[in-house]
């Protein structure tokens, strides 16, 4: 089988604004290749055209003809991006997120005959209208545009919706997620979670040390809410904890604020961007992870899955995918930033409770979050597809 997957950018290169999207997509793509099936990852978020053969993956920079969305929905873009797709010939293209390659998707695989699978990627994929929202909440200056890129917003919002109404295969990774599409698309979605390789079982940390360690690890983007864990970091300064922000800040201005209340805090660290190969340290070395994204733009953090991959308990402001966190108690989830000062100071203070919930956290990641298991799943649901078509 021949499979062709849409991202943004490939996470082995360096310098780039990784999201969990194209986390998923890279090693969704790894494992096919694996098993031996031929895999084009084609690419729209790299600066520069360029491709990449290894084995039976093939990796194709496209870049986009332009910042935002004009730049994706460019039609020469799409016409580049298309003989692209159709030079590789793949029987199915798979693409995740709300995103102007859905279009791509949706055309390619309407006018040659491949089957089009796409995964939501958060819990606002379902919701319509998802660019004009975003351009409302967050408004640029000057504000004498606004009118310009909400009618932008409002084209690519449409555009979408009706690409996404002729998918094949419709994937959620929550509930809450079916629950939505399946209202908003009249399709009945498959539930699939998101999945990382296995490291080997993780050496949990000795109850005696003296100092924990309490790691963020997010972009730097208002939607992550880094300024909590800052204000976190403020309020425990009595503790022996250290806070630890790890990430890269595409946003200038809110790095800004960041770095300057973070100038006196003689407990907290920001580390700056790692290249997502590298965090796979930061994890092993914490002893608590605390994810203050707004649940709205988020599936299942990629940060939560490897949290649960190195045995770190997860604190969660109000953000909890299918009550995992709570169900498989791997942590605990707070309804306000009071509650996750007091359960942050509890779990600092609990060694014992950590060690538990750590080893509940990797038996968690060991049977759902395998990235063998996702991809075996996923490909028996699109050899379903093929053989009804």
């Amino acid at each position: 089988m021949r499979w062709a997957l849409l991202s943004q950018v490939w996470v082995e290169e360096p310098d780039v604004v990784v999201s969990g999207s194209n986390v998923q997509v890279y090693y969704i793509a790894r494992e096919l290749a694996h098993r031996g099936e031929s895999v084009l990852v084609l690419l729209s978020g790299h600066p520069s055209a360029w491709e990449r053969i290894e084995g039976n993956l093939h990796v194709v920079s496209v870049p986009a003809l332009g910042a935002g969305l004009r730049g994706w929905l460019h039609p020469r873009w799409m016409r580049r991006a298309e003989e692209a797709l159709r030079s590789f010939a793949p029987d199915v293209v798979y693409q995740r997120g709300k995103l102007p390659e859905t279009i791509l998707a949706s055309r390619y695989a309407r006018r040659y005959d491949a089957l089009f699978v796409w995964c939501s990627n958060a819990d606002n994929s379902a919701r319509p209208w998802k660019y004009v929202r975003k351009r409302l909440r967050y408004r640029r200056h000057p504000l004498w545009l606004l009118p310009a890129r909400l009618a932008e917003a409002a084209l690519a919002d449409y555009a979408i919706q009706s690409a996404l109404r002729r998918a094949d295969l419709v994937i959620a990774q929550t509930r809450r997620q079916q629950q939505t599409l399946q209202a908003v698309l009249g399709k009945e979605p498959v539930i699939l979670g998101s999945g990382h390789p296995l490291p080997p079982p993780p050496q949990f940390h000795n109850a005696a040390s003296s100092s924990t360690t309490v790691l963020w690890l997010a972009n730097l983007t208002p939607t992550k809410q880094p300024l909590v864990f800052l204000r976190l970091a403020h309020r425990l300064q009595h503790t022996d904890a250290h806070f630890l922000m790890v990430g890269a800040a595409p946003n200038a201005e809110l790095l800004a604020l960041v770095q300057r209340k973070a100038a006196h805090l003689e407990n907290f660290t920001y580390a700056g961007a790692a290249a997502f190969h590298e965090t796979a340290r930061f994890f092993a070395a914490a002893h608590l992870f605390v994810l203050t994204s707004e649940f709205e733009f988020e599936g299942i953090p990629n940060t939560l899955i490897q949290a649960c991959l190195y045995g770190v308990p997860t604190l969660s402001l109000r953000n909890d995918p299918d009550r995992i966190i709570q169900t498989y108690a791997i942590g605990a989830v707070a309804a306000d930033e009071e509650e996750l000062s007091e359960l942050t100071y509890t779990w600092i203070t609990d060694p014992e409770r950590r060690h538990i919930a750590g080893q509940n956290a990797y038996d968690l990641a060991r049977r759902q979050f395998d990235i063998r298991v996702i991809v075996d799943r996923l490909s028996e649901l699109v050899r379903q597809r093929l053989r009804r078509g």
